[in-house]
Formats: C-alpha cells, sequence, structure tokens
C-alpha cells in the first residue's frame, strides 16, 4: 500500500543482487555458480559457432555467449558520503564474457559522455577528486574485452555543497558593520518532495545531543523550524513527529500536539498552497507556535521524555496521508522569538549558528538522504524526492563584531556569477525588547499630563501569564501618588492612586493600546482602547496633579510591584 516506504534504505544501499541463468536437465547443469565456484558442462549440444551474413555476425551454441563484449556492471556512487571525492564501485555479472579491462566516463548537465580512465580488470574502485561539490554526475563504466565495449553500467554521484563564501563589511570611515544580513543572487536550493505515499526518517545523535533531538527537562529551551507548501491532504495526516511532538497540516494551518497541550493556527497572509514557516518553541514550560512570523497559540505544557526519533508523512503512521514539500529544517537548543524568526525565515544558518543543533538544507538535488551540516547526520528518503522549487529563503550570513560574514553552502560552480548583498536593519525601526527574567526595563525623561490627555503604546507581550508592567509613574511628595499601565495574567490593568480597574485580555501577538485621561472633574475617567475600539472605561480618584516629578521618570517595562520601576533618580 505504501510502495515509497520499500525504498528507504537506512543501511545506505549497496551492490544490487547478481543475476545469471542455470540450466537443469535430467539431473544435469550448465552454467552454475555459487559464491565461490562457478561450474559448466556441455552435453549433446554444439561447444559454439559462427554465423554471419552481409548485415550481422554472431555466434551460436553455448559457449557462443563468452564470444562477444561483456554485459553491464552493476556499478554504484557515493551521494555525498564522502566529503572529497565522489567514490565508484562496480560489481560484474558472472555470467558475462571476459573482461580485460574497464573504461570509465563521465557527464553532467546531459549525457555527454567523456572519458576519464582505463584500469585493469581486477580494479573494482574508482575515486573521481575532480568535481564541483553540488554538481551531480553520471558515471558509466563498461568492461572491455577482444571483442570490444560491453554495455555500459551507470550511477549518479555528488558531493554535498560545501562552498563558502567570506568577506567584510566596513564603513567609509573604515568601522565594522555588525548585525548586517549578507544574501547571495541568484538564490539556489532544493527541497524535499513528499507524495501521499512517500516518508522519511532519521536518528538522533547519541554522541552529541545524547540520543535525542529535542531536550527533556524542563530547564532548557528548544525550538523547531521548517518551511512546508502542502499540495493536498487526505484524512488525519502528519507532516512530521518527534517522538510526542505531532505536526499535522490543516487546511490553511498547522496544528501541533504536545505533552500537555494542542497548540494550533491558521496563515494569516497567502494562500493555502503557497509556502509557509512554521516555528515550535519550548521555555519555561510554555509551547509557542509562530505561522509565518506570528504568534499564533501559546500553552503551558510538560518536557518531552523522548526524542530520539524523527519520522515524516508515512513514516509516522499517521492515518491520513499529507503530499507537499519541506525545507529548511532546523532544530535549536534555544528558544527563538518574533526578531530571531525575521532572520530564520529569509536567510540559511552555518555551523556557527550560536545553538543549532541539526539542520537539513534539502540541497542535494538527487539521491536518496539529506545530510545536516553540522555533524553530516543523514536524513533517509522513504520515497521522497528533491525538487527543484524551494522558499524564499537566500543563502546567507550575518557579520560579526568584527564585520565578517561567513557564508555557508553556496554552490554556483566554477565561472558563475554570483551578487552579494547586505541588508541591515537599524535599531530605529525595531521595537524595544525586554526580558522579564532580567528585570527588563527602560526610563523615559519626565514629563507633564494635562487635565485630558491621550497615552498610545504599541504592546507585543511574550508572556500573558505573568504581571509585566508596560508603564509605570510616580509623583507627588515623597512620590505618593502611583500610575502604572500593566497586565495581570494576560489582562489589561490601569492602576490610579491606589484604585485598579481591568480592560479585557491583551491576547497575542502585537496590539495598539490606547488610554484618553480626563480630570477635569472630581474624578479622573479613563478610557481604554485596544485597535481603536473602546474596551472599556474606569473612574479613579482624581489625578491630581500632572504626574511630573523629576525624581521619579516614567518606566518602561519592569515586574508589576517591583521598586525598581518606581524608583527614585
Amino acid at each position: 500500500m505504501q510502495s515509497g516506504l520499500s525504498q528507504c534504505t537506512p543501511t545506505g544501499g549497496g551492490i544490487s543482487d547478481l543475476t545469471g541463468e542455470a540450466f537443469f536437465n535430467y539431473g544435469s547443469v550448465s552454467g552454475s555458480f555459487n559464491t565461490k565456484n562457478r561450474t559448466s558442462m556441455t552435453v549433446g549440444q554444439m561447444v559454439t559457432g559462427d554465423y554471419f551474413n552481409q548485415k550481422n555476425k554472431g555466434t551460436f551454441g553455448f559457449w557462443g555467449r563468452f564470444l562477444k563484449p561483456p554485459t553491464a556492471p552493476v556499478v554504484t556512487a557515493t551521494e555525498g558520503d564522502l566529503l572529497d571525492r565522489i567514490q565508484l564501485n562496480w560489481e560484474v555479472n558472472p555470467f558475462s564474457p571476459e573482461v580485460q579491462s574497464f573504461k570509465i566516463y563521465r557527464a553532467s548537465g546531459g549525457f555527454n559522455f567523456i572519458y576519464l580512465d582505463l584500469v585493469d580488470k581486477n580494479t573494482r574502485s574508482y575515486n573521481d577528486f575532480n568535481v564541483i561539490a553540488g554538481t551531480n554526475y553520471t558515471y558509466a563504466i563498461r568492461g572491455v574485452n577482444g571483442y570490444g565495449e560491453g554495455l555500459p553500467g551507470t550511477a549518479i554521484g555528488f558531493q554535498v555543497p560545501n562552498g563558502v563564501a567570506t568577506g567584510w563589511m566596513r564603513t567609509q570611515n573604515g568601522n565594522p558593520v555588525t548585525n548586517a544580513l549578507v544574501s547571495l543572487s541568484p538564490m539556489q536550493g532544493y527541497s524535499a518532495k513528499f507524495g501521499l505515499t512517500d516518508g522519511a526518517t532519521a536518528t538522533a545523535d547519541a554522541a552529541t545531543t545524547g540520543g535525542n533531538f529535542l531536550p527533556t527537562t524542563a530547564a532548557e529551551n528548544w525550538s523547531l523550524t521548517f518551511w512546508t507548501k502542502t499540495q493536498s491532504i487526505v484524512g488525519t495526516a502528519r507532516v512530521l513527529d518527534i517522538n510526542t511532538v505531532l505536526v499535522s497540516p490543516l487546511a490553511n494551518g498547522m496544528s501541533i500536539s504536545v505533552p500537555g497541550a494542542t497548540l494550533a493556527g491558521d496563515f494569516a497572509t497567502g494562500a493555502a498552497d503557497d509556502w509557509h514557516h512554521t516555528a515550535l518553541t519550548f521555555s519555561n514550560g510554555q509551547y509557542r507556535l509562530y505561522l509565518d512570523g506570528v504568534l499564533v497559540a501559546l500553552k503551558s505544557g510538560t518536557p518531552v521524555t523522548a526524542s530520539g526519533t524523527l519520522n515524516f508523512n508515512a513514516k509516522t503512521n499517521a492515518s491520513g496521508q499529507w503530499a507537499g514539500n519541506l525545507d529548511e529544517l532546523r532544530i535549536y537548543h534555544r528558544r527563538l522569538d518574533e526578531l530571531d524568526l525575521v532572520d530564520v525565515m529569509s536567510g540559511t544558518a552555518s555551523s556557527l549558528t550560536p545553538n543549532l543543533k541539526y539542520y537539513w538544507k534539502m540541497d542535494e538535488g538527487a539521491g536518496t538522504k539529506t545530510f545536516d551540516i553540522l555533524r553530516r547526520d543523514k536524513l533517509y528518503f522513504c520515497g521522497a524526492k528533491f525538487d527543484a522549487i524551494h522558499p524564499p529563503v537566500a543563502t546567507s550570513a550575518t557579520t560579526n563584531d568584527d564585520g565578517y560574514y561567513r557564508i555557508e553552502g553556496a554552490y554556483y560552480g566554477t565561472g558563475t556569477t554570483f551578487l552579494a548583498t547586505p541588508k541591515k536593519n537599524f535599531y530605529a525601526h525595531r521595537a524595544l525588547k525586554l526580558l522579564r527574567d532580567e528585570g527588563g526595563h527602560a526610563t523615559l525623561p519626565d514629563f507633564k499630563l494635562t487635565q485630558k490627555s491621550t497615552i498610545e503604546v504599541w504592546v507585543n507581550q511574550s508572556e500573558p501569564n505573568n504581571d509585566e508592567t508596560i508603564l509605570a509613574k510616580k509623583w507627588g511628595a515623597g512620590g505618593d501618588k502611583q500610575f502604572a499601565l500593566h497586565t495581570q495574567a494576560g489582562e489589561i490593568k490601569v492602576t490610579l492612586n491606589g484604585g485598579t480597574s481591568g480592560f479585557g485580555p491583551l491576547g497575542l501577538g502585537c496590539h495598539l493600546l490606547a488610554l484618553t485621561i480626563d480630570s477635569t472633574n472630581t474624578s479622573t475617567e479613563i478610557e481604554v482602547f485596544k485597535e481603536g475600539t473602546s474596551v472599556g472605561s474606569h473612574s479613579f480618584p482624581v489625578m491630581d496633579g500632572d504626574m511630573s516629578n523629576p525624581d521619579y521618570p516614567w518606566f518602561v517595562g519592569g515586574i508589576v510591584g517591583s521598586t525598581a520601576c518606581f524608583s527614585a533618580v
């Protein structure tokens, strides 16, 4: 039923079984052989004879088969297994006519074979060092004897793309440009294409990651990211699983089951059959699901207990089937957030990327397996194939503190022109990132509020279960008056002079909050707007003043109730 699974060869394959003929006739045998010996006997027929006419010539009789060129040998070539060469291995059919030598040919980009070498009849292996990584070569080996060259045995071999582009970026004054993204063009690469009955499988590296793809303790963070392009879904399908982490495709989104929770969401933009990016993170007992870089679900759960096997589609034993493309599969042993995902989605990673533990680029282009770029761990295809279409991920790298960059996995080949394009996301174009665990906060210069004022702020809270300050201020004699815009268990809260009121959940993602303050009467009326829509109003004790006090700055971030939020200068 799942024919593609029969093609899965985790051992790496090998020489196919050799075949021949044996004739049994009343207790006698001709052409019989075993692993050590071959014996032939002829009774009652002509040993050999010749015939010819104006167009053809040939032989007849049992031994006539040996009076012609050799049969095609069985050939295999390494598919990315070796870093510095392609190795050929071959065997000769035991029933082949005599082989006196072998001729080796090679073709790339077509079938215009060129002659490489002539080796003796006892040679069964050949190493080709004069190759370009990322190029697929077709090899042909022909046996030669006194009757000519025989039919070719062929195989495809290649080296995994391993080109490296390095450089540096400086300003006109000679200062290094740090944290700039340098991308190569034209874009290149492949993806893994799965049919409904195709699968793939991999096993975690025992020596490096303890036999688990994902950490198994609550204290350790991790992230799983990949691109998919869905063609069709039949029943309850599954794109991949890592033991208890089960990733299932939806009609226009993704659902992931983890220990203790299920997270699901829809893709915000694009059609269902476009390329979409999925990221799952685990940190501090919370799982987060990002689709196309947007946080769509957050739930508490328990750590994975085992993660030693990675299976795809038909290998997951799901009741349904999925067909589509998958690319850029990465596993980090750290938590990625929205700012990290911007770079993850736009460019490739490298062996120097911090805390990157597994990374399959799917760029081999041929063969039955793909290699992790860090330790060359193999992901075996079980019917899946390489496809020339790929997501919009550029071969790229980020400059370090000295302005140098190192781009891995480039394979443009000899004589090919490519362009390296730098891009810098300056901090003025980004939000202020505050980490609760580090007590992250910032201060603003002291300023006054009129009796009728409006405060606006964009907020993206990634820890909705915690109590966190958004904006806070103290004023008055000794700082006896207090204002705070904060969250409590994910709910918007406003505190003013001892009174506190809630205004509904903040929710995932970025939100624009606006507070209108009116203290022209005996009380202070505060109305809260979320994305321009009122979510409630409340009458607080009179504000009594303009909130100005140079001894107590405005605080952005921090933890509710922390003295840091209301410390005197």
